[in-house]
């Protein structure tokens, strides 16, 4: 597989059989197989020039975190189907907060922020944490094991 090949790669990988027959969604209040596949595929680069997780250390140098780890609160807001009621929610979603510019455009765009921010907003059961480190320790463990 070449770089240049990403849009085939993207495509047979999800009309593969295997992928095909595993793919889950949810629909209503479980899970079920895709069973289709696609009919359109995009793929587009993920920079992941961002190696280190002192990456985040700037969440508890502007307060986002305190320094014992705990995630800073905040009176509830609601953003799509979130409900934010912590500081860390509020930069990753809503882009007029004080700390959304802690990281810029293409700082979000780094797959190992990516990979964070999925992982803080988690889905639909998603149970959130009162501390930064067990998001962080996830984010490092997929990271690595995608890598």
């Amino acid at each position: 597989f070449q770089p240049y090949q990403k849009d085939d790669f993207a495509k047979n990988f999800m009309k593969d059989p295997n992928v095909i027959s595993n793919l889950r969604m949810i629909s209503g209040d479980k899970w079920t197989v895709v069973g289709i596949p696609a009919t359109s595929v995009t793929a587009e680069p993920v920079p992941c020039s961002v190696l280190s997780m002192t990456f985040f250390d700037r969440l508890t140098e502007n307060n986002v975190v305190r320094e014992s780890g705990h995630i800073s609160k905040c009176f509830d807001e609601f953003c799509g189907e979130f409900t934010i009621s912590d500081e860390l929610r509020k930069m990753l979603l809503i882009d007029d907060s004080d700390n959304y510019c802690l990281y810029s455009d293409s700082e979000r765009d780094e797959f190992l922020f990516r990979i964070f921010f999925h992982i803080c907003l988690g889905g639909r059961f998603n149970q959130y944490e009162d501390e930064i480190q067990p998001y962080l320790d996830v984010t490092k463990q997929v990271y690595k094991d995608l890598i």
